[in-house]
């Protein structure tokens, strides 16, 4: 088997680097690597990429010409966030939750603001629900926050006043989808647009993974680089079920 590929398969990517998100803190894990023109690169600041500065230029550690091209626009492979989270429900809080692509792309997006406004940002809509009934106690809108030029960005939400302690956070639309709003935009090394940031992330419409065709998110789905599920079945202690995100829960 060899150790790296030239094809939009995860399999592609550096075999030596830990497929352990664990890992980011130390040599640097597998969804470090990214593909640029000039081969698979590693983020700076990892143990592996040469150089402890997080804004040094990226450094190549497979040199395969127009790796980038080849791989044609850049594909939304996963998606994690810490494994077991506790929220302050009382607006005052703030959750975060990082998509690694295969490539670096670009965010246009208006700065995140801790208020539930998506003007002119790159968005996802999620909702808290009470553990008694598994009913919608409020909306919480994910606003893009960093990771631009990398190919991890990051998305923060701040959950709402209304949620209620022991309370859960899942999807508000039943696809997870990640939207562009008036302004904001997301393109790949190339100038092409990506097209997950306008897409499903869950169930048949899904346009994400990497043949851009299918989910990120599902009971049976990992997070990134690890073994954890990224949702769970959870039942409502008096009525109602519903698959949450897991190892999240509002104080």
């Amino acid at each position: 088997m060899p150790l790296w590929g030239k094809s939009t398969s995860a399999e592609s990517r550096p075999k030596w680097l830990p497929d352990d998100s664990d890992a980011q803190d130390s040599g640097g894990s597998r969804e470090e690597a990214f593909a640029t023109t000039g081969g698979w690169a590693l983020r700076p600041g990892q143990g592996n990429s040469g150089n402890d500065n997080t804004s040094a230029q990226a450094e190549v550690i497979v040199a395969i010409r127009n790796l980038s091209s080849t791989l044609g626009a850049a594909n939304l492979l996963s998606v994690d966030w810490d494994a077991t989270t506790t929220l302050a429900h009382d607006g005052s809080g703030t959750f975060d939750m990082r998509y690694t692509f295969d490539e670096a792309v670009t965010v246009t997006s208006a700065a995140w603001s801790a208020d539930q406004v998506i003007t002119n940002k790159l968005n996802i809509d999620l909702q808290v629900v009470g553990p008694t009934d598994m009913a919608n106690d409020g909306t919480m809108a994910m606003q893009y926050y960093s990771g631009s030029g990398t190919n991890v960005i990051t998305m923060r939400g701040t959950p709402p006043a209304a949620g209620v302690t022991d309370g859960y956070i899942t999807d508000l639309n039943g696809t997870y989808a990640m939207a562009t709003n008036g302004s904001s935009a997301v393109v790949d090394g190339n100038g092409t647009t990506v097209a997950a940031a306008d897409a499903d992330h869950d169930g048949g419409s899904a346009a994400v993974g990497v043949d851009a065709g299918s989910a990120i998110f599902g009971t049976g789905i990992t997070k990134t680089g690890s073994s954890i599920n990224t949702l769970t079945t959870q039942a409502g202690s008096s009525s109602g079920s519903t698959t949450i995100l897991t190892g999240v829960q509002l104080a």
